[in-house]
C-alpha cells in the first residue's frame, strides 16, 4: 500500500518515525520533515515499515549522499543527514538512554567525531558465478548484494586489497555459493578470512591451497583463515607471517579474526579518554579485555589483570612482547563476574563489553568498594541500564564522552567515569 507520510523523529537505529493511527511506520534513509512517498509493509517482526519511493519534500537537514552507490548500498545508514543534525542526533542516542534511566551525568565531555575513511574491519558479501566475484555489501533489510568498487568509510588500504580479491577468490569459492569475506588490515599488515563453502565439496583442496597461495603472494595477505560457517572452528590455510599489533607498551600476536576497534583513529580516541579518568599509580582490572586494545595503556600506570572469556584473546596477551606486570585471565565474565572481594583489589576497574552490556557484572560491582569504575560501550541502550545498577549501588556517574568512529552509521561510543565519594 502506497502512502504520503510525514517524518516525525528518527528512531536509534537511524530510520525515520512516521507516527500513525496504526503505530509507528519505520522508512530507511528518511529525516524529521521530509514528507515521503512510501510503500507500506508488515515486517516480519509485526513492525510497520515503509520503503521509500520518492521524497515529495526535504527535510531542511537533507543533503546530498557524497557515496555514487548510498542508495542501492546497506553500508551506511545516514550520509543523506547535513553534519549538525547528525552529531546532535549521536550525542542524543546517548543521553536519551541516560533519560529513560533517569541519569544525568555531572559532566558531558565534548564529544569526537572522527572522520571516515578509516575503517580497518570490512566484511564484504561475496558469490560466485562462473568466472566473475562479486563483493559488496547487502542493502539494509536485503539478501541483495551491491558490488563496491570503492567505499567512503574504508581505508583505502582495505579496498586496494579487495579489488585484488574479486579475481583472486574465483579458484577458492564455490560457484553459485555465497560467502563472507573478512578484511582486517593492521599497521601495513593484513589478514583475510572466508566464512562459507570453497573448493569442490564446501572444503579445502588442492585448488583452493593453490588459490590461497597465489592471493597470499598476488595481493600481499599475511594470513588467509577459513570456516564453513560463523560459529565453527578457524582453519589457518596459510600464514606468512603473524599478525602483531601495539596497544601500549605491549606488541600482542594476534589470532585470526581477533577484535581491533574499528579505527585506528577511535581506538585512540577512547584509551585517551581512559587514561584520562585513569589514576597516575595503581593496581588495575581490565574487564572484558580482548586482545589488550586498553590493558597496553594501562600498564604505564601499574599492574593489570586483564579478563575475557575468548581464550585466542587470552592466550594472545599471554605471549605479548612488552612489560610483565599483566596477568592474562580466561573468564567468562557473564556467568562468573567479578565479585565485590575480588574488585575491592583494584584502584579502578574498567569494563567494555559486547552490545549485550554487563549486567551481571555491574550488579556485583555495585556492591564493591572500588573508588573507579570507567565503562566503555558500543550500546547506549545496555550501558545506561547498567549505569542505573551502579548509581543505585552508590556510584556516581561523573562523566561520560561520546566518541563516533561509525561514521555515518546509527552506532557510538562512549566511555564513562563511576565513583564512590
Amino acid at each position: 500500500m502506497a502512502a504520503d507520510l510525514l517524518i516525525h523523529a528518527l528512531g536509534p537505529k537511524g530510520d525515520g518515525v512516521h507516527r500513525g493511527e496504526r503505530g509507528p511506520v519505520f522508512v530507511d534513509r528518511a529525516l524529521p520533515g521530509d514528507r515521503v512517498e512510501v510503500q507500506i509493509r508488515s515486517d516480519a517482526d509485526g513492525a510497520l515499515r515503509g520503503d521509500l519511493i520518492k521524497v515529495i519534500e526535504a527535510s531542511p537537514h537533507r543533503v546530498e549522499a557524497s557515496c555514487p552507490v548510498y542508495e542501492v548500498c546497506g553500508g551506511c545508514t545516514l550520509q543523506h543527514a547535513g553534519d549538525e543534525f547528525y552529531r546532535t542526533w549521536k550525542t542524543s542516542v546517548v543521553s536519551d538512554a541516560l533519560d529513560r534511566q533517569g541519569l544525568e551525568p555531572e559532566v558531558w565531555h565534548e564529544p569526537v567525531f572522527l572522520p571516515a575513511g578509516h575503517r580497518r574491519r570490512v566484511t564484504f558479501a561475496a558469490s560466485r558465478k562462473k568466472n566473475a566475484v562479486t563483493l559488496g555489501y547487502h542493502r539494509r533489510r536485503s539478501h541483495e548484494v551491491t558490488d563496491i568498487a570503492a567505499c567512503l568509510t574504508a581505508d583505502p588500504a582495505i579496498m586496494a586489497l579487495r579489488a585484488k580479491l574479486v579475481t583472486a577468490l574465483v579458484p577458492i569459492l564455490q560457484d553459485g555459493k555465497a560467502a563472507d569475506i573478512f578484511i582486517q588490515t593492521v599497521d601495513g599488515a593484513s589478514e583475510v578470512v572466508i566464512t562459507g563453502p570453497i573448493g569442490k565439496k564446501g572444503v579445502p583442496d588442492l585448488q583452493v591451497y593453490e588459490g590461497v597461495a597465489e592471493l597470499a603472494h598476488g595481493a600481499n595477505v599475511n594470513r588467509i583463515a577459513w570456516r564453513a560457517r560463523e560459529r565453527d572452528t578457524l582453519e589457518v590455510l596459510l600464514e606468512v607471517n603473524p599478525l602483531y599489533a601495539k596497544f601500549g607498551a605491549l606488541d600482542v600476536p594476534l589470532p585470526p579474526l581477533a577484535f581491533l576497534q574499528p579505527t585506528k583513529p577511535g581506538e585512540a580516541a577512547l584509551v585517551a579518554a581512559v587514561m584520562d579518568a585513569l589514576p597516575a599509580k595503581g593496581r588495575f582490572a581490565d574487564l572484558f579485555a580482548g586482545c589488550g586494545t586498553f590493558s597496553g595503556s594501562m600498564l604505564e600506570r601499574g599492574p593489570v589483570e586483564a579478563f575475557d572469556n575468548v581464550e585466542s584473546a587470552i592466550r594472545a596477551l599471554e605471549k605479548a612482547r612488552g612489560p610483565k606486570p599483566l596477568k592474562a585471565v580466561l573468564r567468562d565474565l557473564f556467568r562468573n563476574p567479578l565479585d565485590p572481594e575480588e574488585a575491592n583489589r583494584f584502584d579502578a576497574v574498567l569494563f567494555d563489553p559486547p552490545r549485550a552490556g554487563a549486567q551481571e557484572q555491574a550488579r556485583m560491582l555495585a556492591t564493591a568498594k572500588t573508588p573507579l569504575v570507567i565503562a566503555v560501550s558500543c550500546s547506549p541502550a545496555t550501558f545506561a541500564r547498567d549505569a542505573r545498577i551502579l548509581v543505585d549501588g552508590g556510584y556516581v556517574l561523573e562523566s561520560v564522552k561520546v566518541i563516533d568512529q561509525f561514521t555515518w552509521s546509527h552506532h557510538v561510543e562512549l566511555v564513562a567515569v563511576f565513583a564512590r565519594h
